[in-house]
């Protein structure tokens, strides 16, 4: 049986516990901090954390744990082709609601971390 490190929990506020039924801030202990990956090929980083919306996604490789500043791919719903890697400040994007609370951004409680040449998502919309 394989020993799994918890999950950190980051410091930050939760506007919308309640609302989303699960911890916003969990990520895997594995997550590396921000900018320490850039070394390693783009198919070959590891994404940690999957958030989702009826918004968009956003693929997590990096995480600054004192801010919440984390580096990614982001694809928006209403702008499939204009997906992109870059910074994305994660508690922006926990309260994100809209319509009166049908449109929050939540943690995929269920992703397990992969190298993204094994995300189809992400593979077929970034092929460098």
């Amino acid at each position: 049986m394989t020993k799994t490190t918890p999950p950190i929990r980051l410091d930050l506020p939760e506007t919308l516990r309640k609302r989303r039924g699960h911890r916003f801030y969990e990520i895997p202990a594995e997550t590396p901090e921000l900018y320490t990956t850039e070394h390693i090929a783009t198919a070959e980083k590891v994404v940690y954390l999957k958030l989702f919306s009826a918004a968009g996604d956003w693929w997590i490789t990096e995480v600054e744990r004192e801010t919440g500043m984390a580096f990614g791919f982001v694809r928006l719903a209403a702008f499939p082709e204009g997906a992109e890697w870059g910074n994305v400040y994660l508690p922006e994007l926990e309260a994100v609601m809209v319509h009166n609370g049908l449109v929050i951004v939540e943690r995929d409680c269920f992703w397990t971390p992969k190298p993204i040449r094994e995300i189809p998502d992400i593979s077929s919309a970034w092929s460098h």
